[in-house]
């Protein structure tokens, strides 16, 4: 198939869980991605509004981009699920972007949201395909074989945390690594998938836990349903659906299977702040765990001594608990 030109996509927020999806869809219908580089070492963040720090890379990975794609792909995500949504800055990040880039890109934004009962990610897709002169049929297909590669990605997840670098956990051209030795200790890493994996935001702590010799599991391992499970006796709802998320996760993890849990945060992020004082009180009532808890809040100016330092004590504590 010709190449009908290029669509880029920040490496920013939900690339960080969707991009496996969201290339094998453009790419089956004839179109390029490419994908904004890390800051690297001298990177600038640019400063475009009083933000948390992934909404300023998602400006500054596609400023990055706008003088080499012909499109920008940057939906506008408002829900995942038929009850519940996400942070409300993600339906805003198309025009956030658009105002940073001076309109002198073309942006793919695209509305997702499931709280309409009419609407489904496949019609958001075939939305999309259409406006890139794509047939139904057409879009169809390719998202059937984004559907497959993201099936694919996500049962080979948690081997390719422990086997390959964080920078190389979402290039689709690398297989995932067979299985290696175990590790003596298994910590959940709990978070936002940008938080967890965006190497700008926590200084590749992934990495640096990996170097003490230490197993990592997300939860990415548990359904939606446990996750409903885990958090069914709060006394009240959690409407975000990340938020839910994090929280099940936690709880599930608390309760066994790993030596330590730790939640990772952006500073400036509004529902995590909420988060992270609702689930001190409810570990405070509920006095189910001893397993080691550790929060790290990263900004832009968080440094990686500390990080290292905060592990390994981090890790004192686990094997002094495994060895009583």
């Amino acid at each position: 198939m010709e190449e009908k030109g290029v669509i880029g996509i920040p490496k920013a927020l939900m690339y960080y869980r969707y991009f496996p999806l969201w290339r094998t869809f453009f790419e089956e219908l004839g179109w390029s991605v490419m994908v904004s580089d890390g800051l690297g070492k001298t990177g600038k963040i640019i400063y475009f509004e009083d933000s948390c720090l992934p909404m300023k890379l998602l400006v500054t990975h596609a400023a990055s981009l706008k003088d080499k794609v012909d499109h920008l792909f940057v939906p506008r995500l408002v829900s995942f699920h038929r009850t519940y949504i996400m942070c409300p800055k993600f339906r805003g990040a198309p025009d956030v972007v658009r105002l940073a880039t001076e309109g002198k890109i073309s942006i793919i934004d695209e509305t997702i949201d499931l709280q309409s009962r009419e609407n489904s990610i496949l019609q958001s897709f075939l939305r999309i395909g259409e406006k890139l002169g794509a047939s139904k049929k057409e879009a169809r297909e390719a998202f059937k074989k984004g559907e497959q590669t993201y099936s694919k990605f996500k049962k080979e997840w948690i081997d390719r945390i422990n086997r390959l670098p964080l920078k190389d956990l979402f290039q689709l051209e690398i297989s995932t690594p067979k299985e290696g030795k175990r590790s003596a200790l298994r910590v959940a890493f709990v978070g936002h998938p940008y938080n967890l994996f965006d190497s700008d935001i926590n200084k590749d702590v992934l990495t640096l836990t990996k170097n003490l010799g230490i197993e990592i599991f997300t939860s990415d391992l548990l359904s939606e349903k446990e996750i409903d499970r885990q958090i069914s006796d709060l006394s009240k709802e959690i409407y975000w659906s990340s938020g839910r998320e994090i929280v099940g996760t936690l709880f599930y993890f608390l309760k066994g299977g790993v030596d330590g849990v730790v939640f990772l945060t952006s500073f400036k992020c509004g529902i995590d702040a909420l988060l992270q004082e609702f689930i001190k009180r409810s570990l405070k009532v509920q006095r189910e765990t001893a397993i080691p808890f550790l929060v790290l809040s990263f900004d832009e100016h968080t440094g990686r001594e500390g990080l290292i330092t905060r592990l390994e004590a981090f890790k004192d504590v686990m094997e002094q608990r495994k060895a009583i």
